[in-house]
Order: structure tokens, then C-alpha cells, then sequence
């Protein structure tokens, strides 16, 4: 399937430093599939109980070295399913992707290092340096995240992928 239609959602950040910055995902899912991103952050509160637990709030005021968590929901509102799906996500600016943190449940995760052009496994992945040589590339180098559906997303079936990062 080509890509027919992109579901762009844009989320900014207000960090105390006052960096600001957008972040659009995209997938080639055709009419009726659609895409949510969420930013957040976890925090520590104690509940009503006394007991310690972690919850997600929107990330709203974050400065550097504070992870944040990209949660893109998707959504299949067609009345078909949708086949050869994948959602592909720019690593958000100022920030640094978190190693292993992208999940994904019934998909195949890939990343790039040259802004979405090529994606393949962290270990298929090379950086050119200035010199001509080549050296492994390492999750800091990561522009995209690209997540392939291993099968037809059904109708009305949603779901939602993630990674984690860093901002520097």
C-alpha cells in the first residue's frame, strides 16, 4: 500500500530552559487510520494508601536530563482492515533516544541515522565519519523510529507504540 493519507499530530514542550520543540508521526495507513502523540513523564506520588506508585503526567515543564515518553495511540476507524501498516516517528529534537526503550507489541522495530531515509536493526546501523571511515552506530545517533505491523490492523482496533528519550 502507498502512502495515501498522513494523520500529523504536532506536541510541544515548554521546558523551563524554554526549549521548544515539535514532533510528527506518520504512517502509511490510509483512509481511516489515525495517530495521537502523547509526551510525558513519570513521577513518584504516594497514594491515599501511603504506598509509592508511578504515574505518567503530561511533560510540561522538563530541563535537560529528564526522560519524557513518546506514546503514539493509532487507531483503525475504517471499516477494512489496514495491511502493510507501519508508523515511522523522528527521534523529537534536543533530546537523545533512551537504548531498548521503543515498544511495540505485534511489530517490528527499526531504526535510522540518516533522518528516516534507510532504517534497519541497531546493529545493521553505520555512521560515516569525517575521516570516510565507518563506525557502529550507537541509540544517541538515532533520528527515526519506524514501527512495521507484523499483521493487518483490524477494524476499530487500536493500540498505541512508545519510546523514551532524553533531553540533553
Amino acid at each position: 500500500m502507498k502512502i495515501s493519507g498522513r494523520e500529523r499530530w504536532s506536541c510541544s514542550l515548554f521546558p523551563v530552559l524554554l526549549v521548544l520543540f515539535c514532533s510528527g508521526a506518520q504512517a502509511n495507513a490510509g483512509k481511516g487510520m489515525t495517530l495521537k502523540v502523547m509526551v510525558e513523564q513519570e513521577i513518584v506520588v504516594t497514594n491515599k494508601k501511603g504506598k509509592k506508585e508511578t504515574r505518567r503526567i503530561a511533560a510540561t515543564k522538563i530541563v535537560p536530563g529528564d526522560e519524557v515518553i513518546y506514546t503514539i495511540h493509532y487507531l483503525n476507524s475504517s471499516e477494512k482492515p489496514a495491511e502493510n501498516v507501519f508508523i515511522s516517528m523522528p527521534v523529537a529534537e534536543h533530546t537523545r533516544y533512551r537504548s531498548g526503550s521503543a515498544r511495540g507489541g505485534g511489530t517490528a522495530i527499526s531504526f535510522s541515522v540518516d533522518g528516516g531515509k534507510h532504517f534497519g536493526a541497531p546493529d545493521e546501523l553505520t555512521i560515516k565519519l569525517d575521516n570516510g571511515r565507518k563506525r557502529s552506530a550507537v541509540a544517541a545517533d538515532y533520528t527515526h523510529i519506524k514501527w512495521k505491523f507484523n499483521a493487518p490492523v483490524p477494524p476499530g482496533a487500536s493500540g498505541a507504540v512508545s519510546y523514551r528519550a532524553v533531553l540533553k
